[in-house]
Order: C-alpha cells, then structure tokens, then sequence
C-alpha cells in the first residue's frame, strides 16, 4: 500500500516540532486472527447453545472454555486493536515524546501509550522486530521499531506499524534536539537517502538543542 509522506518539519504554534501517523505494512496477521475468532464464535455457538455439555459436566464445560473462549480473547483482542491502528502516532512536542502504538502478537498485548522527556534518553535507535510467529514478517524482513533507553533503566519499545524511514527520522530529529543521546543506528549505511534530511535537520535553526537540567548521569548524592 502506497505511503503518502506525513511530516512536519517547521514548528508549530502547539510545540509539535514533528509528528508521523502509523502506516500498515501487511494484512496476513490481521485477516488469520479474523478467521481464528470467526471460527471460535462459530464453535461457542454451536457447543454453547446448539450442542451444549451436560449441566454438571464440569470438565466438559472447562475444555470448551479453554479451546473456544480463551482463543475467541486472545486472537479477538488483535482484531480489535489492528483495526484501529490508524490512530497511532509518534510526535516531538517541545522537550517531550508522545506516542501511542499498537503492538503485534508477538511484542506486546495492551496498546502502548506515553510520554517520555527527551532530556531522559540515554542511547536510542532503532531495532529490527524478530520474523517469528507473523506472516507478515516473512515479507517485511527488515521491519524495525523505535528503541529508547533510558537513564533511569527503563526502555520503550514502540512503532510496529510505522515506517523505518519515518523511524529513523524521528532519530535524527532526537539526535539534533538532545545531541548527548547516544544514536545506536548507523543512518548513513542503512538509510543513505536521508544523507539531505540529516543536513537540513543539523543546519536548522527552529530546533533548540536541549541541556541537562539535573545532576550529571551517573552521580548520586548521599544524604547523612
């Protein structure tokens, strides 16, 4: 599916310096977790109301929970989500991140929504999603999602259904707005048509790099 191009690059009166809308990469996932909650309402139905086990058969009534009921929950709960994705974004606003991300099957269940202080990045980039349990991945082999560390130890991994390109835009953006962030993705070899964006980025002026406002990393105060 063809990608319209969603930026923004001069900066707004709402503090957005950037914003990116997600984009779906593939329809595989999506229509075989359709079937599988088609299927396990088909089977409630017929096993519940049709053909329903014996009142005081306990285990009987378990097994159905657990081969109809449970799947119906989990492969239903992407369905859902899948189908709104269209709401994810990923914006810079100011000093700050925002994002909301649907995850995939395989990295993560409830849908992913922060704010994160751009002056709390440690090291960032992006990283490649692992090919296993998706049918999309067999396609999309160098599909990747945004990577923030964190110095207090924490780590947001999001932007599933963005493009790498968007991905590693938001980078170099972060990269010019804090340049004490450590960037882990080598942009020049993997992404060599963004050569002119990363040149327009340094070269802006709009954007005002960010300073440490708090003890430097790494120094604790002991209190008697």
């Amino acid at each position: 599916m063809a990608k319209e191009e969603k930026q923004t690059v001069d900066k707004k009166k709402d503090g957005t310096i950037l914003k990116k809308q997600s984009t779906r990469f593939g329809w595989r996932d999506f229509i075989l977790n359709l079937v599988f909650s088609l299927i396990m309402i088909a089977s409630i139905v017929v096993f519940v109301f049709i053909q329903p086990p014996d009142d005081g058969d306990i285990t009987s009534w378990f097994a159905l929970v657990l081969i109809t009921v449970l799947p119906l929950l989990i492969f239903g709960n992407r369905v859902v989500r899948e189908s709104i994705y269209q709401y994810d974004f990923i914006s810079i606003n100011g000093t700050s991140i925002k994002y909301r991300s649907t995850p995939l099957l395989f990295t993560g269940i409830r849908t992913k929504k922060d704010e994160v202080d751009i002056r709390s990045i440690k090291k960032f980039g992006i990283s490649k999603i692992p090919r296993k349990f998706s049918l999309d991945m067999r396609k999309h082999k160098n599909k990747a999602m945004l990577i923030l560390n964190l110095k207090d130890g924490k780590e947001h991994l999001f932007g599933e259904y963005f493009t790498n390109e968007d991905l590693v835009e938001i980078c170099v953006y972060i990269k010019k707005i804090y340049p004490k962030a450590k960037l882990i993705t080598n942009l020049g070899e993997e992404y060599p048509e963004l050569e002119e964006l990363q040149k327009k980025v340094a070269a802006s002026k709009k954007i005002k790099e960010l300073e440490d406002d708090g003890e430097p990393e790494g120094v604790e105060i002991r209190r008697k």
